[in-house]
């Protein structure tokens, strides 16, 4: 009967233990409960120091961010002066420090964060041990609830034998109070059982409130990653507009002094540049001497023989027919080329050399690119005198112009470069 009753001192545990309604695991999973103590006070300390640093953003960093937000919306002229000044410096080092103490901060807070993973680690382990005990216990009261029914049943038979036995047999007394004694040491482990129940009971609750506080201390942890979540975001924020802000500075820079450069590379340009208009100038008005006296010159010289003068050129009528790439090169045998039409004046002359309804070659062509005519000298064409609907590539390969006498002053036409016809030659 001693060793069920429950006592605090050690030899106490041994008779739960040696009764089984306490088992080793119970026994190592008791926890101090001041390490539960510490890990509150450990995130009370985290949590202020989180505070202390949202404070101490909201006072000293964002004004600086206003400041240079304010200098990213000046124009180029204006931020470049407000640069320049002692002041921005100033909270440039003072924003540099800020970010190196938010930097150590979170080295901080991300190896406290650690340490509570450890102890909530911890904690969960427990909390699994814990549970275990308290399956086994529920598992060893239903064991005991039943071997109390099951005596509750043997003395229910005592009785009915011990009524059989006293009305059969004086001789049986002596059994019947052994029975009774029987009876009551049973009575006595049913009230000793139900003392441990009560305990264990109490236990349950005591194990219900410590689950509570863990719990609690979790909801904590997360509100700490949260936090520290929240922490590293701003951190980044922070860090990529000091990024743009020195690029910014940087571009500012290399724009400033590009610009200053360029301002001296085109006053050197115009002043250059003045000096050859003047040269140049100079040039024009003794080459315009020169062309007046050989165009005065060249009036007074004659044409050879079979050739017309007009101008400044002469120009000769074929007596033959030819076609147009063989009556280019007979005029290129004559130091000439095929004619080329500058002006009205220059087109009634040619015309005039043809007798009418005549056709001749001149120097004009689209063979390089269809539609895009052009002189034997590369030129385009800029006054065309075409007949109307002309040119129109009537017939496949029409790529070589003639001049038709058929007006006072002639049309052109195009017609295909075999044809054989009388061509004029200028030089």
């Amino acid at each position: 009967m001693d060793s069920l009753e429950i006592d605090d001192n050690v030899s106490g545990f041994e008779n739960l233990t040696m009764t089984r309604l306490i088992t080793p695991d119970f026994q190592r999973s008791q926890t101090p409960r001041s390490a539960v103590v510490c890990l509150g006070l450990l995130c009370a300390v985290l949590l202020a120091g989180n505070i202390g640093q949202i404070v101490n953003y909201e006072l000293k960093i964002r004004p600086v961010l206003a400041d240079l937000n304010q200098v990213h919306r000046h124009t180029p002229q204006q931020a470049q002066h407000f640069l320049q000044n002692d002041t921005l410096n100033k909270e440039k080092d003072q924003l540099k420090t800020n970010l190196d103490a938010l930097v150590t901060r979170l080295n901080n807070l991300t190896k406290e964060k650690d340490q509570l993973l450890t102890s909530y680690k911890t904690l969960a382990k427990e909390k699994e041990d814990l549970e275990s005990v308290h399956l086994a216990l529920t598992t060893e009261r239903n064991e005991f609830k039943a071997s109390v029914n099951n005596l509750t049943d043997e003395k229910d038979q005592l009785k009915e034998s011990y009524n059989i036995l006293k009305q059969t047999s004086d001789q049986l007394q002596m059994s019947y109070d052994a029975l009774q004694a029987d009876h009551n040491v049973l009575t006595e482990s049913k009230d000793e059982l139900q003392n441990n129940y009560a305990t264990l009971q109490t236990e349950k609750d005591e194990l219900q409130t410590r689950l509570s506080s863990v719990e609690a201390h979790r909801n904590q942890l997360r509100l700490l990653l949260s936090n520290y979540t929240a922490l590293r975001r701003e951190k980044d924020r922070l860090q990529r507009q000091f990024d743009y802000l020195n690029l910014r500075r940087d571009l500012l820079e290399t724009s400033y002094s590009s610009l200053f450069k360029a301002k001296d590379r085109l006053q050197y340009d115009l002043t250059n540049t003045q000096r050859r208009n003047q040269q140049l100038q100079t040039s024009r008005d003794q080459l315009q001497k020169m062309v007046n006296e050989m165009e005065a010159k060249i009036r007074g010289m004659n044409c050879q023989m079979g050739w017309r003068k007009f101008g400044m050129s002469c120009y000769f009528t074929s007596g033959s027919k030819k076609n147009w790439t063989e009556s280019r090169k007979a005029c290129i045998a004559e130091g000439s080329d095929l004619v080329i039409i500058n002006t009205g004046d220059e087109q009634a002359f040619v015309n005039s050399l043809l007798n009418s309804g005549e056709n001749a070659w001149i120097g004009l062509t689209d063979s390089l690119t269809e539609g895009e005519w052009k002189w034997v000298d590369g030129t385009p064409v800029t006054t065309a005198y075409w007949q109307p609907g002309q040119p129109n590539n009537k017939f496949v390969e029409q790529d070589c112009g003639e001049i038709v006498q058929n007006s006072p002053v002639g049309d052109w036409n195009d017609d295909g470069c075999f044809a054989d016809q009388k061509w004029i030659c200028e030089k």
